[in-house]
């Protein structure tokens, strides 16, 4: 009995010696390239998951229990001062 690798790279051989020796190389040039570029972008998307999913950090305690867009502390607009004397 053989096993599913088996008859796949039974088919890669087959497909790469019907090739030129020139582009047999590039063929398996490209194929290794494939697969370490798939590599890298799993690998990127796992990190920048757990980055993602890190943690998290809590919302500071703001006066009279004010959260999210009802507290926008330092990016809230500057009220005008009231300087006049009269």
């Amino acid at each position: 009995m053989t096993t599913q690798a088996s008859w796949k790279s039974e088919i890669f051989q087959a497909t790469v010696n019907f090739l030129p020796d020139w582009l047999q190389y590039t063929a398996i040039g490209l194929a290794v390239g494939g697969f370490l570029v798939f590599k890298v972008v799993k690998w990127r998307r796992g990190r920048a998951l757990r980055r993602a999913l890190g943690p998290i950090t809590p919302i500071p305690d703001v006066p009279d229990g004010a959260r999210g867009a009802d507290y926008l502390g330092a990016y809230a607009p500057q009220q005008p001062r009231n300087d006049a004397t009269t």
